[in-house]
């Protein structure tokens, strides 16, 4: 690929530290690497952490750009490989934050989870029916990133994304009001 003038122009503006030179590579780009952190994480605070250290990245090796590709292509080969990264960090948490049971874990307590909390989440989620059960088991249980669910659903991304967030929310509810019954159920047993 021959290098474009106005793109080696303006890698050699910001790298002198023209600030208005980084400002217009930013707004001209902005944009197309939202797309990219939508697309894998369909998030607005994620989505942000990706711009930014997008730009954090690509300024830290703007000196080393080879030119092989256009800015544009090199930003968005940052943005997916930062999204990867952040799909993989995703995949190795616990669907359910441990907040949601006890935010305040005694010494004593081996884990931050009630005992019978995990065994409730299980069967919930188990008792789900349809296509919350599929999302929720796709992105849980099987791993799989939004954008793949959404392409085996065959379903618009936003779908994912608030269908996922309903089922979560469905059974960390079930399980919050199993565990409320929980000490009453053994006091009558």
């Amino acid at each position: 690929m021959v290098p474009d003038k106005s793109e080696k122009k303006l890698v050699q503006q910001i790298l002198s530290g023209d600030q208005a030179a980084f400002r217009r590579f930013y707004e001209s780009q902005q944009r197309a690497v939202a797309r990219v952190g939508w697309y894998f994480l369909g998030d607005d605070e994620e989505v942000s952490d990706i711009l930014q250290e997008t730009f954090i990245r690509a300024l830290e090796h703007l000196p080393t750009f080879r030119f092989e590709c256009s800015l544009a292509t090199w930003l968005n080969h940052i943005a997916a490989n930062l999204c990867r990264r952040a799909l993989e960090k995703r995949k190795k948490t616990v669907p359910v934050e441990k907040e949601y049971f006890d935010p305040l874990v005694s010494k004593e307590q081996e884990s931050p989870y009630p005992p019978e909390a995990l065994k409730y989440l299980r069967e919930e989620m188990e008792a789900l029916e349809g296509r919350d059960k599929d999302l929720l088991r796709m992105r849980e249980i099987d791993g799989l990133a939004y954008e793949a669910i959404a392409g085996k659903l065959r379903i618009p991304m936003g779908s994912v994304t608030s269908g996922i967030h309903r089922a979560r929310k469905k059974v960390i509810d079930r399980v919050r009001d199993r565990l409320a019954k929980a000490p009453r159920e053994e006091a009558t047993s």
